[in-house]
C-alpha cells in the first residue's frame, strides 16, 4: 500500500511539473516581447556599467557618469557617421545598381563550371527579379522582417524606450536591483550568490570587449585588404564583414562569399589573394586577438554556440542572435559555479581528462649559449 501511494504521488508530481512547464511556456510565448526587452536591458546595463563604474571610482557621480558615457557614445557614432556614411551610401547605391549584373555574371560563371564538369543545366534569372532583389537588400526589408519578432512598429518603439529608460535607471542604481535579487535567497547562500553574479557580470563584460575589438579589427583590415587587392566595394564589404563576425563561426563564412564572387567575376586570379587575406585575418583574430582580450573567460564549444544562435534566432529573430552568445556564456558560468564545482567535490575521478599544454620555452639557454660562444672567440 505504501509503495502504491508513493508511486501515485510521484506520478501526480510529474504531471504537475509537466503542466506547469506547458503553462509557463505558453505565457512565455505570449510575452516574448517583454522577455526580449528584459534580456536586452540586462545585457545593455552590464555593457554600460563598465565605463560608469570606472568614472564612479574616479569620483564622478553615477548619474553624471551615465550621461557622460551616453554622450560620448553618441558623439563617436556621429563622427563616424560624418566620416563614413557618405562613402557607404555611395557604395551601397552602386552595389544595388550593379547587383543584377553581378549576379547574372555569377550564374554565367556557374554555368561554365557546370558545363566544364558536365553537370546540371543552365541557370538563368529574370533581370527584373534581380533588380527587385537589389532594391530589397538596399531597403533592408528582410532584416526588418527578421527583427520584428511578431511585434508592430509601435510596440518595437515603445519597448525600445522602455529598454533605454530601464537600462539607465539600472546602471545608476545597480545595488538596489542586485541586493533585491540576492535577498530572495537564504542568508547563508547570499555571499555565494553575489560571487556567482559577479562572475557572470565579468564574463559578459569580457565577451563584449572581445567582440567589439574583433569586429573593429576585422572590419578595418578586411576593408584595407580588399582595397589593396582591388576588389570593388571594399569599404562596404569590410563593414559588412565586421558586423557579420558578431555571429561566431557562421558570420565569417558568410562575409567571405561576396568578396570571392566579386573576385571571380572581375579577375579570377585575385581569389587566391582574397582567400589568403581572409585566412590571415581570421588566424590573427582567433589565435592572437581573442586570447589576449578575452583570455579564456568565454570558451564556448562551437556546436553549443551554433545551436544557441538557432534557438534564439527562432524565438526572437535578429535580436535573439545578438543575445545568444552572452546568454550562453552567462548560463555556462551558472552551471560551472552551481553544479560542476559541487560535483567535483563528490568522490574522485580515477581517470581525469588530460589537457595538452604547450611546452615552456626556456629563453635563458639560448642566451647562455651565445654568451659562451662570444667568450670563446675572445
Amino acid at each position: 500500500m505504501e509503495r502504491t501511494r508513493a508511486s501515485g504521488s510521484t506520478a501526480y508530481t510529474v504531471i504537475g511539473l509537466v503542466f506547469a512547464l506547458l503553462v509557463g511556456g505558453y505565457f512565455a510565448y505570449r510575452i516574448s516581447g517583454v522577455i526580449l526587452a528584459f534580456l536586452l536591458t540586462i545585457l545593455l546595463s552590464i555593457i554600460l556599467a563598465a565605463p560608469v563604474n570606472y568614472l564612479a571610482r574616479k569620483g564622478l557621480p553615477r548619474t553624471w557618469g551615465v550621461i557622460a558615457v551616453i554622450a560620448t557614445t553618441v558623439g563617436v557614432f556621429w563622427l563616424l557617421g560624418l566620416a563614413l556614411v557618405p562613402a557607404i551610401e555611395a557604395q551601397s547605391r552602386q552595389f544595388a545598381e550593379a547587383f543584377p549584373t553581378l549576379l547574372d555574371e555569377a550564374f554565367t560563371l556557374a554555368d561554365r563550371l557546370k558545363s566544364f564538369f558536365g553537370l546540371g543545366t543552365q541557370i538563368s534569372m529574370n533581370p527584373d527579379s534581380l533588380s527587385g532583389v537589389g532594391q530589397e537588400i538596399l531597403t533592408g526589408s528582410t532584416v526588418s522582417t527578421a527583427a520584428g519578432v511578431g511585434l508592430t512598429a509601435a510596440n518595437v518603439i515603445s519597448l525600445g524606450v522602455v529598454v533605454f529608460i530601464s537600462t539607465v535607471y539600472l546602471v545608476i542604481q545597480p545595488a538596489v536591483a542586485v541586493e533585491g535579487f540576492v535577498s530572495l535567497f537564504p542568508a547563508g547562500w547570499r555571499p555565494r550568490t553575489r560571487e556567482v553574479l559577479q562572475a557572470m557580470y565579468q564574463t559578459v563584460q569580457r565577451w563584449f570587449l572581445g567582440q567589439l575589438t574583433a569586429m573593429t579589427f576585422i572590419a578595418v583590415f578586411w576593408a584595407i585588404s580588399l582595397s589593396i587587392i582591388g576588389v570593388p566595394f571594399a569599404l562596404l564589404l569590410g563593414i559588412f564583414s565586421g558586423l557579420a563576425s558578431f555571429v561566431p563561426y557562421l558570420g565569417a563564412l558568410i562575409s567571405v562569399v561576396i568578396p570571392v564572387l566579386l573576385a571571380l567575376i572581375s579577375d579570377p586570379f585575385t581569389v587566391i589573394w582574397v582567400v589568403l587575406a581572409f585566412i590571415i585575418i581570421q588566424q590573427i583574430e582567433g589565435n592572437i586577438l581573442q586570447p589576449i582580450v578575452m583570455s579564456r573567460a568565454v570558451d564556448l564549444h562551437p556546436a553549443l554556440v551554433v545551436f544557441a544562435i538557432l534557438v534564439m534566432g527562432t524565438l526572437f529573430g535578429l535580436l535573439g542572435i545578438f543575445l545568444a552568445v552572452p546568454l550562453v556564456a552567462a548560463f555556462q558560468v551558472l552551471v560551472r559555479e552551481l553544479w560542476v564545482k559541487r560535483m567535483d567535490q563528490v568522490g574522485t575521478d580515477s581517470s581525469p581528462p588530460t589537457r595538452e599544454q604547450p611546452p615552456k620555452r626556456n629563453f635563458s639557454r639560448p642566451i647562455a649559449r651565445i654568451m659562451r660562444t662570444l667568450r670563446k672567440k675572445r
